[in-house]
């Protein structure tokens, strides 16, 4: 076989092996963004029993939009977007109807972020483990 041939048969082997990775990797950041968007809707409303995503696309302003809806009720619709000066999802909602305001967790309309949401959730981990390893139980001592 000529060089020539090798050589265009390699670049379009790199050109699938590399739009393969690109596949792959927006895949892993659209779940990692749904299961943010998971932990902000548990963490900031009651009465939250499970999301189904229904369609993630790039809108025209360049933000990725997350769709769908919660508690198996067709009529909570939400739309979580990523902003493009973002790299993670940190709590641009839009929800459809009422839920909002009957159902947020917090008085006065409070809503944490997820990187504040992931903060108070290792701080609750570290005193978790500082209480278990203080008590008499973990460390062998009985009375």
């Amino acid at each position: 076989m000529k060089t020539r041939y090798k050589f265009l048969i390699g670049i379009g082997i790199i050109i699938i092996a590399v739009a393969g990775l690109n596949y792959y990797s927006y895949k892993n950041y659209t779940v990692k963004q749904k299961e943010r968007i998971e932990l902000f809707f548990k963490f900031n409303y009651n009465n939250i029993d499970s999301l189904t995503f229904t369609e993630t696309k790039k809108n025209s302003m360049g933000s990725l939009d997350f769709y769908g809806y919660f508690n198996s009720d067709k009529s909570n619709r939400f739309i979580g977007s990523v902003m493009p000066y973002q790299k993670e999802f940190e709590g641009d909602i839009v929800i459809n109807g009422t839920f909002d305001t009957e159902n947020a967790k917090f008085e006065n309309g409070e809503m944490y972020d997820v990187s504040e949401i992931e903060k108070i959730q290792r701080k609750e981990r570290r005193e978790k483990r500082a209480e278990s390893s203080d008590s008499p139980e973990a460390s062998g001592v009985n009375d």
